[in-house]
C-alpha cells in the first residue's frame, strides 16, 4: 500500500470551507440500488453457505456461468420466483466481470474465457 494521495488536480470548495479532491471522474459504486445489493448480497450468502465463501472467486469457466445466467434468465421471463433468478443473473455476469479482470491482471488463467469468439478484438481493446 502507498501513503500518497491521488489526485484528480482539481479541487471543489464547499461553503464551510472545506476542500476536497473533484470527483467528477470518479466511479460512483454509491449510485448502485440498495435493494440490489441486498439480494444479491443474500444470493452471495446462499453460494456461500453451500459452496464456502469465496469460492466462486477461484474462478470458473465463463461457459458455466453464461449457461447458468440463461437458464435463470429463462425461468424468471416464464414467471418462475422459487428462486431470487435475478440475482443469479447479476451474480453471473458478476462473475464474468470480475474473472475477465482477474485474467486481464494475469491472477486467473486465460483459459476460464472458453467463449466462443465471434469477432477479432484490436489490441488494447476496453
Amino acid at each position: 500500500m502507498s501513503d500518497a494521495l491521488l489526485t484528480s488536480g482539481s479541487e471543489e470548495s464547499f461553503a464551510s470551507g472545506a476542500v476536497r479532491d473533484l470527483s467528477s471522474d470518479k466511479m460512483r459504486p454509491d449510485l448502485f440500488s440498495p435493494f440490489a445489493e441486498e439480494r444479491i448480497g443474500k444470493w452471495l450468502m446462499l453460494g456461500a453457505k453451500r459452496y464456502r465463501e469465496r469460492n466462486w472467486e477461484k474462478g470458473m469457466p465463463f461457459s458455466r456461468c453464461w449457461a447458468s445466467l440463461c437458464r435463470h434468465k429463462t425461468k424468471w421471463q416464464q414467471g418462475l420466483r422459487d428462486e431470487d433468478h435475478l440475482a443469479a443473473i447479476v451474480f453471473n455476469a458478476m462473475a464474468i466481470l470480475h474473472y475477465e479482470e482477474m485474467i486481464r491482471r494475469g491472477v486467473l488463467p486465460a483459459e476460464l474465457d472458453d467463449m466462443p469468439k465471434y469477432s477479432v478484438e484490436p489490441e488494447n481493446a476496453a
